[in-house]
């Protein structure tokens, strides 16, 4: 019988004590707090770090018989306990400014009570800063706090007007981290973006951001190498489910939940929530995306006006990285830090990053939350269109298909912006990403730039819009430009589609096909 798998448990000796699934971090874990005092990890939800810093309380309180079978074990010769203060932030991010002053002096309490140390009436930074000296004072050993998703709070309130009223309660009571430096052993904090240090962490300069860091890329999360060592068997198994090969299965497993990048020369990086889930199911669904898409990411996506075409070739320098996302001109950082773009590749000539989306999950689970938005429909509705067009096309049923298309278009109401050649790219570009083609838009070539190529099963279709002009100038520009000619030695026969749309009837007015 296999191991059952952890899903939506984050305490570390649960899982070890009662034989859950669980990769082996603890050699990175014990890299991470040699020689360091203040550490800040920035990762996606869902990607492991409130079991890491669950992992790091049994650790410091030197639990050495959780550890027995671990990497650390080797490694650490003097399991030294600490004592240990640990606080989980996400409790109190739907809360206002009262409730949250309300959460923090109850988990304070919790330690007052357990160490004896007299609260009074006090602010609540001044009694965690009374309460690190006096238990460090009591015990001989100096303290580890531990902060889970500390910005969970700030992120909630981001666009709601309210970041001001509780800004000032969170720098309260972290400014105390950098003030009792002398009583603290090691300070870790995690979240998912960064707020300026100024506004939120105050004083506390030396944090040392291990975020981006080539040897702590994979911290978090599932390597192909741990996938292939913990997982055969589930791995095995998921394939008999969908009657396909071992190898095609890790291919499937690949494509839909790898992809993930850290860092400059980070190790590919699978999300081991979905991959979890896929076990336990046996079924490649989008899971993550269910869990953990959030109303800041969508408020942050109208905000900033995001267009889609940019998402998947975007460059960032590391700086963009790091802007603090209360004075954030893009989308950009915040998607990257939440996990809906990755790094794809790094660029050192240029020492810049190129972004994009990290797997098919991410990829297709955002064009359909985001679907109302750019294309004006509800999802389900566009769903039922694309399938019919699908098979249609599918099945070199083109002039059905284009038929479907253009009925597509009359259904997108007149107050979108879709009277030029960039929305019904973008339009397209949608759909056919949604379907899950391999589609790229604005291709550079070497005479000039292609507006589509989309490969399908059994057809490479190059296709280019006009507006206003017509479907026969379309066709000639391909013909002319020699657009098909990088894909003839594929095999797959090529498809040249050219595409007229109407700016009065704001759908397709005309299309021809050639090469059929």
């Amino acid at each position: 019988m296999l191991r059952p798998y952890p899903i939506g448990r984050q305490d570390f000796e649960d899982i070890v004590s009662n034989g859950f699934a669980y990769v082996d971090k603890t050699e990175r874990m014990y890299q991470m707090v040699r020689n360091r005092k203040f550490v800040f990890l920035s990762r996606p939800r869902r990607f492991g770090k409130s079991l890491l810093v669950n992992t790091l309380q049994c650790y410091f309180e030197a639990k050495r018989e959780l550890f027995a079978n671990l990497k650390i074990n080797a490694l650490e010769k003097d399991w030294i306990q600490y004592p240990v203060f640990r606080f989980d932030m996400s409790g109190c991010k739907d809360m206002d400014a009262a409730g949250m002053v309300s959460y923090i002096g109850n988990m304070l309490r919790q330690y007052e009570e357990e160490y004896g140390v007299a609260a009074g009436e006090l602010r609540n930074g001044i009694r965690f800063g009374n309460l690190i000296r006096a238990v460090c004072q009591q015990t001989g050993r100096k303290v580890v706090v531990l902060i889970d998703e500390y910005d969970a709070p700030l992120l909630a309130h981001l666009h709601d007007g309210r970041l001001d009223e509780v800004k000032p309660i969170l720098q309260e009571f972290y400014q105390q981290l950098k003030a009792n430096e002398a009583f603290e052993h090691f300070v870790f904090i995690t979240g998912i973006t960064r707020f300026s240090q100024v506004s939120v962490f105050s004083t506390l300069n030396n944090l040392e951001n291990i975020s981006m860091h080539d040897d702590f890329c994979d911290i978090c999360g599932i390597t192909a190498d741990e996938l292939l060592e913990n997982f055969k068997e589930d791995i095995q198994l998921l394939a008999d489910e969908e009657s396909v090969s071992f190898e095609e299965t890790l291919l499937m497993l690949k494509k839909q939940y790898d992809g993930y990048h850290f860092s400059k020369h980070s190790k590919d990086i699978f999300n081991p929530w979905s991959l979890m889930l896929a076990f336990s199911t046996k079924e490649l669904k989008n899971f993550w995306f269910e869990t953990a898409t959030s109303s800041y990411v969508i408020a942050h996506l109208k905000k900033h006006n995001a267009q889609i075409l940019d998402f998947e070739r975007k460059s960032l320098f590391e700086s963009d990285f790091y802007v603090s996302q209360e004075d954030a001109k893009s989308v950009f950082a915040l998607l990257y830090q939440a996990g809906y773009l990755t790094i794809k590749y790094y660029d050192g000539e240029m020492e810049r990053f190129v972004i994009g989306y990290p797997n098919a999950e991410v990829r297709v689970s955002m064009l359909e939350v985001m679907m109302p938005s750019w294309v004006g429909c509800s999802s389900s509705d566009g769903k039922n269109y694309m399938c019919d067009f699908y098979f249609a096309l599918k099945d070199g049923r083109f002039d059905e298909a284009f038929e479907l298309l253009t009925d597509f278009f009359r259904q997108i109401p007149n107050v979108l912006d879709n009277k030029r050649e960039m929305h019904f790219q973008t339009v397209i570009y949608v759909l056919f990403r949604w379907l899950g083609f391999y589609t790229q838009v604005e291709v550079n070539t070497a005479k000039g730039r292609l507006d589509c190529v989309l490969f399908a099963p059994k057809y490479i279709f190059i296709i280019e819009f006009k507006v206003d002009e017509s479907a026969q100038a379309a066709l000639d520009q391909i013909n002319r430009m020699g657009y098909a000619d990088p894909y003839r030695t594929d095999g797959r026969p090529i498809v040249k589609i050219g595409v007229n749309f109407s700016k009065k009837e704001r759908t397709i007015a005309a299309w021809k096909v050639e090469g059929v």
